[in-house]
């Protein structure tokens, strides 16, 4: 039988994560083991193998000691670093705290591990939670957990400038057929880790983001890839990003997603976004490849086209997809109200997000590295998209073959 070992101080956070958890379907009460503090949970784990650990953050050493910030941590690399502990399969952490989450998301990413932000008041922590659960049961059930045909399978929109940019990568592409499709594939391989990997990549039908969800959808299907991601150009806000950089979408949704009504005469609209946000793995991994300015100057350099004057940098940030290409600055201001913080707007990102969170178990992860072309004023125009869709696929590059 599949066991969880849920180690937590706090009763009402506990009951919580445990309502959470017997929500999966197949789940039953016999599968959980409860630990208070490190001790306790340390006797836990010399007598039990466990299939997954979710594990608080901060952390009481023992039961008449008050829980402190790296309580949890310091549990980790115990159970790690001694034989006399039985390492769960799967280990997840969490916590309340932002600057706890911080400091030990780095260390649980080395391991393909993530780190859950506890909210009461969110649902985002719990369907994280219950999809990690599910993911283990139906790998149980099945006895095939890294049934993949793939490791990545790349969506772009336009044939030319992003998918042209994707295949000048050097992964000995190849075209490749599947019986009964239409879409044309390309099939490569990279190296990550000393092995190879195998990439699928294809361009849309058309822009937008049905023909996105549709693509990746198919993807998805055929290839049973462990990562899914979209690369191309997008739109920035001017004063939150540079002509060039490279934006991770997090969390990104549909903009046009909402109610059209009359209020005192006037049409008005009001929003209603569904967002979609990376995982806590793909955030971590994110964070490390922004701060690696050197191999981000050899790219900016690489390239032999018109490019702007300002370095190229990595900026994780909300990105709004929205069904119409953007040329006015009045209609990015009031996208810019959805969200404060918002620094891209373009056409399929959100789509692709949406079909890998419907996707059948278990599913991959989801990132999309789209760069700035332009600002979405009066002033676009294709001087960039080149550049772009080159700074974007290189970006990729980086990333599946460094860190992950």
């Amino acid at each position: 039988m599949l066991k969880v070992l849920v180690v937590e101080d706090n009763p009402d956070k506990l009951r919580h994560v445990l309502t959470v958890l017997k929500q999966v379907q197949g789940s039953a009460d016999e599968m959980f083991d409860i630990a208070h503090d490190a001790l306790e949970a340390k006797r836990l784990l010399k007598d039990h193998a466990y299939d997954l650990l979710i594990l608080d953050l901060s952390l009481p050493a023992r039961p008449d000691l008050s829980p402190v910030p790296e309580g949890g941590l310091k549990l980790l690399e115990e159970i790690l670093g001694r034989d006399i502990y039985k390492t769960p399969r799967e280990i997840v952490g969490l916590t309340a705290y932002d600057d706890v989450r911080d400091s030990a998301t780095s260390r649980f990413a080395e391991d393909l591990w993530s780190v859950l932000q506890y909210d009461p008041g969110s649902e985002a922590w719990a369907e994280q939670l219950k999809r990690k659960l599910r993911h283990i049961l139906v790998a149980r059930r099945t006895g095939s957990p890294n049934d993949r045909r793939s490791d990545l399978c790349v969506v772009v929109a336009l044939p030319d400038p992003e998918l042209k940019a994707v295949l000048a990568l050097p992964w000995s592409w190849e075209v490749h057929e599947e019986l009964n499709d239409g879409t044309i594939y390309h099939r490569g391989y990279y190296m990550n880790d000393g092995s190879q990997r195998v990439v699928y990549a294809a361009a849309t039908m058309r822009m937008g983001m049905t023909a996105a969800a549709v693509l990746a959808t198919k993807m998805m299907s055929v290839f049973r890839p462990r990562y899914v991601a979209m690369t191309g150009i997008t739109a920035g806000i001017k004063g939150c990003c540079e002509l060039g950089d490279v934006i991770a979408a997090d969390p990104t949704w549909d903009y046009g997603s909402g109610k059209h009504h009359t209020l005192d005469g006037s049409a008005v609209f009001s929003p209603a976004p569904h967002q979609i946000g990376l995982s806590s793995f793909i955030r971590g991994k994110l964070g490390l490849m922004s701060g690696d300015s050197v191999a981000f100057a050899q790219i900016r350099e690489s390239w032999q086209g018109p490019k702007p004057p300002t370095s190229l940098s990595v900026r994780i940030g909300p990105v709004a997809s929205g069904a119409a290409v953007l040329q006015d600055p009045k209609i990015a201001a009031d996208i810019k109200q959805q969200h404060r913080k918002v620094i891209g707007i373009e056409m399929e990102t959100y789509g692709v997000f949406a079909a890998v969170e419907e996707s059948l178990l278990p599913q991959p992860e989801t990132i999309s590295l789209k760069s700035v072309c332009d600002f979405a004023d009066d002033e676009k125009d294709d001087r960039f998209q080149a550049y772009a869709a080159y700074t974007s696929a290189n970006a990729l590059r980086i990333f599946v073959e460094k860190y992950l």
